[in-house]
């Protein structure tokens, strides 16, 4: 008897072992190898598929985003009386006249500051050379830095670095093609996405149960103008940011102010550490023009940037985008990480989308929930 049921008690545990290693070994191995193996190759055709087609990817993004950027001033002529038509037509005009202006003055102007920046490149080394404050570090790093500078110019003389620069520029020749056409798609998408914003958000409100939509289409709406205003008060800044840069570089003597003005209107895009970042880039390019005005650049920027985030930035954002500091700050780092300038502006608005959803479904959710799932 005591044989019979041990005999019993040990088909049961086999019993119970069964199904755990059904579950870790799977019934057909050489099946679901093969099923693995071409999962793993269809993720990296599509990760490859991805890659080759980044660049469309980011004209489409930027054109989105600018679009609901563009969105908020569309909304306000709405509230004016004008139709949605209309308001899209007189923002479009706006945006073309903007582009226009761009390419016809600011772009030749900068063009001319980079050409003449070259022309006195010579003279300017020169007069840096012979400065006190180059002198001074000189002495102090005991290293004749004339001397490596003239290295590294004859360096350039040699046939390979000759070929080297050649490819480069060859290869900066097809970038700036690149860059053209990119642009014109961007305009292009930026019109098309503004026009059709609202067949857009209806579309995908119709993939939504009936019984959802509604609150779906409220939620979507929240979302699209949050981004919109965080994307116009984001721009908005940058160029109030680009505008005191010109002044200042003007008023230092700087040789190329719409230049120096470009690259401070992108880097502020990006939030809070832009200001920052862009403060040490002006600060050691106004040295080529002399410490005194490198240290006037430094302080009349330092108080721009007091101003701009204790009067500016709350005036044109207001609660736009009720994010914490400490998440911009994360989310621009790894956006930034990720897909580079694009990504750090692309990061604010999804962070602010997430944190509407957070405190519209999630918390509501687990509000709701006050007793403990029964077991």
């Amino acid at each position: 008897m005591d044989e019979r049921e041990s005999g019993l008690s040990a088909d049961r545990e086999r019993g119970r072992r069964a199904p755990r290693l059904q579950l870790v070994l799977p019934a057909k191995p050489l099946l679901s190898g093969f099923s693995v193996a071409v999962g793993v190759l269809l993720a990296i055709a599509l990760a490859a598929t991805v890659a080759g087609v980044s660049t469309v990817l980011i004209s489409i993004f930027l054109g989105m985003f600018l679009a609901l950027g563009l969105d908020p001033a569309v909304r306000a002529l709405e509230r004016r009386g004008l139709s949605r038509g209309a308001g899209v037509t007189i923002v479009a005009v706006i945006f073309l006249g903007v582009v226009a202006a761009i390419l016809l003055i600011l772009v030749p102007a900068t063009v001319r500051q980079v050409s003449a920046a070259i022309e006195a490149a010579p003279e300017t080394i020169a007069a840096v050379q012979q400065s006190g404050w180059y002198l001074t570090l000189e002495a102090n790093l005991g290293v004749d830095l004339s001397a490596l500078i003239a290295d590294g110019l004859r360096s350039l003389t040699t046939l390979s670095s000759f070929l080297a620069i050649s490819g480069g520029v060859l290869k900066a020749g097809f970038g700036v093609i690149g860059a053209i056409s990119s642009f014109i798609m961007v305009v292009v998408l930026t019109l098309y996405f503004i026009s059709s914003l609202q067949s857009t958000r209806g579309a995908i409100a119709n993939l939504i149960p009936l019984y959802r939509r509604d609150r779906f289409v409220a939620l979507l709406d929240e979302i699209t103008q949050s981004v919109g205003a965080v994307v116009a008060g984001g721009v908005t800044l940058s160029a109030i940011n680009a505008l005191v840069v010109f002044v200042i570089q003007l008023a230092v003597g700087s040789s190329v102010p719409a230049v120096m003005a470009i690259v401070a209107f992108f880097v502020t895009l990006v939030p809070m550490i832009g200001s920052l970042v862009f403060l040490v880039i002006g600060g050691v390019a106004t040295l080529l023009v002399s410490p005194t005005a490198a240290l006037v650049f430094v302080v009349c920027y330092l108080v721009y940037i007091q101003v701009e985030a204790y009067v500016v930035t709350p005036r044109i954002m207001g609660k736009a985008a009720a994010v914490p500091g400490v998440l911009v700050i994360i989310g621009a780092m790894i956006g930034a990480t990720l897909l580079g300038l694009l990504g750090a502006l692309v990061a604010i608005p999804l962070t602010a989308s997430i944190l509407i959803i957070i405190r519209k479904v999630w918390i509501p959710r687990q509000n709701r929930q006050t007793e403990p799932p029964s077991e």
